[in-house]
């Protein structure tokens, strides 16, 4: 029985990765839907190689394959797929991922913002609805088939790794006037932008610890990360006995995917390289100096503050990003406005998953009205 899959975020990075896997095994799966935002001619290739059911784009276009829905509540309204993939990058994915949390789905998570601002609250709706969250980032992919089968009790720490970003080998004086395009430039994963520019701040390893806390139920001290070049190690777990489990691989978002696609079965495809450990010189670990862990202390000091200190992180990160795509402030910008900006805020109210999205919302223009 073929399995039926839906993607929110179709076009984007993880999406198209997603659905060359899917084309390779075309036979194994059913598209239910497909979204595209604004990226309408990649979305209408999709559309008629894999003729899916349902679509959404912020178009009016229609096409005789399918059906177009108006918004992601109305797609998860129709839906009927058996795997909701959410792709979806930044603020925008939030909704989607709460709704289908709620709805009792099995999700494969990408949306690092969900899991950043509201993760311990979908872990227990999850729980309460009967919902199963498949994390597809390669870390907490790694952390999770790591621990899979360990008494919790037993798990001393967990270590995911950071590659260091675009800019982990350059000077720090000279990355005062870096480009956008030098950032977009990382040495071993291609990803989407926002991901990419969080990549070489470093706050995305920031949000990385926070996923991780809410998504295995950890405290942010049993969380450890560790700077490792070749993106070999994706994650460990160390446990009270001495030992400890690492997965490897590639540094492909195919890989988690591939797993998170046929989950719990695994399956192969022709497009992923294996490791050969016999061609595998050299696997390190490094401290980067402390001028380039500006982001990271600074975020990793926020989320110990408040709950909602994570939702302000996920807002405001996400105002700079673009502001800095657009080439409207430079790189170290971006920092001192979100400081500003955090400075500004209460994070101190209620916590629930409306004052989540209102603090998303309110950092966000905030952030924007800084410049």
């Amino acid at each position: 029985m073929k399995r039926k899959i839906s993607i929110l975020g179709s076009t984007g990075s993880v999406g198209t990765q997603t659905l060359e896997l899917i084309r390779e095994n075309i036979n194994d799966f059913e598209i239910i839907s497909l979204t595209g935002g604004n990226n309408e001619s990649k979305l209408e290739e999709q559309i008629h190689k894999f003729n899916p059911s349902y679509y959404f784009s912020n178009s009016d276009s229609n096409y005789s394959n399918g059906r177009r829905l108006y918004s992601y509540e109305e797609i998860l309204k129709y839906d009927d797929s058996d795997l909701m993939i959410i792709a979806l990058s930044g603020i925008a994915g939030i909704n989607p991922t709460i709704i289908s949390v709620q709805q009792g789905r099995r999700i494969a998570l990408a949306n690092k913002e969900s899991l950043v601002a509201a993760g311990d609250i979908l872990i227990q709706e999850a729980k309460s609805n009967g919902a199963e969250i498949i994390p597809l980032d390669s870390e907490h992919s790694a952390i999770w088939q790591c621990i899979n089968k360990e008494e919790k009790e037993s798990i001393e720490s967990i270590i995911l790794t950071a590659s260091g970003g675009a800019l982990r080998d350059m000077n720090f004086d000279d990355m005062k006037n870096i480009t956008v395009d030098r950032v977009l430039k990382h040495p071993t994963w291609e990803m989407g932008k926002k991901i990419t520019v969080d990549s070489s701040t470093l706050i995305n390893k920031v949000f990385e610890v926070q996923e991780a806390s809410n998504l295995f139920t950890l405290p942010l001290d049993k969380i450890k990360v560790l700077f490792h070049r070749e993106s070999i190690i994706h994650g460990m777990a160390q446990f009270k006995d001495g030992n400890i489990i690492a997965l490897l691989s590639y540094p492909d978002m195919k890989i988690p995917i591939l797993y998170g696609l046929y989950y719990p079965q695994r399956s192969s495809s022709s497009v992923i390289k294996k490791i050969d450990l016999n061609l595998m010189s050299n696997l390190s670990f490094q401290s980067l100096p402390e001028e380039k862990l500006g982001w990271y202390n600074f975020g990793l000091e926020v989320l110990k503050n408040s709950k909602l200190s994570p939702s302000f992180l996920v807002g405001s990160d996400q105002a700079v990003v673009e502001m800095f795509l657009d080439k409207k402030i430079g790189y170290f910008q971006m920092l001192d406005i979100m400081k500003k900006v955090y400075d500004d805020l209460n994070c101190s109210g209620n916590y629930s998953l409306e004052s989540i999205k209102n603090m998303i919302s309110m950092s966000y223009q905030k952030t924007l009205e800084k410049t």
